[in-house]
């Protein structure tokens, strides 16, 4: 991990404010449930600064701020993946740790969850651990996953509560303002401070909106999905007809998870900071690729070996590449294996990027529509919402660029961007 990364990460941590403060009600419960979940003893919420574990609350144990040296938790956490040890003595990496020597504590069992924010920075992780071996199903695992990104959701959903005391705070500053102004400068000029101050408070509403709605409503989903499915379960075989009604009960979950994801990026890419700087385009493909190799599914991607260095926005045009590649495999034919070739060429000033594939196509009378909220090619097909192509156009004129849609030679979708040239188009032109 770089160290402007672990930079930015400690940034987000402290942001939320949480470090040395009481941790509430809610996460105490919601570790206390870890423990119940995973069957052991003893949970805690551990987060991870600079230099220290802070053990924001604990069950089973009378938790402690411990160096970031000797945490078991610090070891994996910033890679986003889970750490399951039945025994941590048996592992190189833990097994010389002072929680597992005696030295601190006397640790067998060990389970870590990583606490990630929606912007991919890890804070720490939800622990479970015993004094003796112990296992975990598969079921147990993915609730422990649910339960951290609970977690990250009260974390929000405080960040967002502190967010609107400022906002309230900075309303009543602004009408203190406009009625100085009022009084000094007369009705014109106070109408346009208010016109002002009614824009600030749109966009901060608007993004607060997006918050609420990937933390308060999607968060719980995801946990209602979870108990949904122990329960169907255990009556798939007792009674069918209760197990289908569960079955259409979590894929409308689904839908509606989808949906809130794809409205949030939607609002995060006209309303988030768009901060430039010089990125490898190559680098975002295969970021965007990554996170698609579970949709891949026996595609070809061909990615052009010598694309250039962009002065652009690397987290929103990795969003980009991943929509357009991801509706690229989503709409691909049924009667040829799907190809899709990720291009750019220096074209007059600006970079023209192209994201080609051979899957159905778009018909010409619905290329232009199809960058409208809501429009779908195929209504009636359940594969998307009509809201990824708003997006990325939302995106591309954030940077002053222009997306189009035309047809691939030979059948499919050809989606053209473009990007202004910065300082570094002399890279690849």
């Amino acid at each position: 991990m770089t160290a402007a990364h672990e930079q930015r990460r400690l940034a987000a941590l402290h942001e939320y404010e949480l470090l040395d403060t009481p941790a509430g009600d809610e996460l105490e419960a919601v570790v206390r449930v870890a423990a119940l979940v995973a069957g052991v003893p003893n949970a805690t919420l551990n987060l991870i600064d600079e230099s220290r574990q802070c053990q924001l609350t604990t069950h089973g144990f009378e938790g402690s701020d411990t160096a970031r040296s000797d945490s078991m938790c610090a070891v994996r956490f910033e890679t986003g993946e889970v750490t399951y040890l039945p025994d941590a003595g048996l592992d190189l990496a833990f097994a010389f740790n002072p929680w597992v020597t005696g030295l601190l504590g006397r640790v067998r069992f060990y389970f870590s969850a990583p606490l990630v924010t929606p912007q991919g920075y890890a804070l720490g992780s939800l622990c479970v651990f015993h004094t003796e071996r112990h296992e975990l199903t598969d079921e147990q695992i993915a609730r422990l996953k649910d339960l951290a990104e609970v977690i990250v959701a009260l974390f929000e959903r405080r960040r967002q509560a502190r967010a609107n005391a400022e906002l309230a705070s900075e309303v009543r500053e602004q009408h203190e303002e406009l009625e100085v102004a009022h009084a000094d400068l007369g009705r014109a000029h106070a109408e346009k401070k208010a016109t002002i101050v009614e824009l600030r408070r749109s966009n901060r509403e608007l993004e607060q909106f997006a918050g609420v709605v990937s933390h308060d409503l999607a968060a719980p989903l995801t946990v209602v999905n979870g108990y949904l499915e122990l329960i169907e379960e255990r009556v798939a075989r007792a009674d069918p007809e209760s197990a289908r009604w569960i079955g259409s009960s979590t894929r409308a979950i689904g839908r509606m998870q989808r949906l809130i994801t794809a409205l949030l990026l939607y609002a995060r890419a006209g309303h988030a900071p768009c901060r430039p700087e010089p990125a490898a385009l190559g680098d975002l493909v295969e970021q965007a690729l990554t996170d698609l190799r579970g949709s891949l599914d026996g595609a070809t991607v061909v990615v052009q070996p010598d694309l250039p260095t962009i002065d652009a926005d690397p987290t929103l045009i990795r969003q980009l590449l991943q929509n357009l590649i991801g509706n690229s495999l989503k709409y691909r034919r049924p009667d040829r294996p799907c190809h899709i070739e990720v291009s750019a060429r220096h074209d007059g000033g600006q970079w023209r990027v192209s994201v080609a594939d051979n899957g159905v196509g778009i018909p010409k009378a619905q290329r232009e529509k199809v960058f409208d909220m809501f429009t779908q090619v195929d209504p009636g097909s359940g594969r998307g919402h009509g809201i990824g192509l708003s997006t990325c156009q939302r995106i591309v004129d954030r940077h002053g660029g222009r997306i189009v849609a035309a047809e691939t030679p030979g059948g499919g979708t050809t989606v053209v961007f473009t990007l202004p040239v910065g300082q570094h188009a002399a890279a690849v032109s």
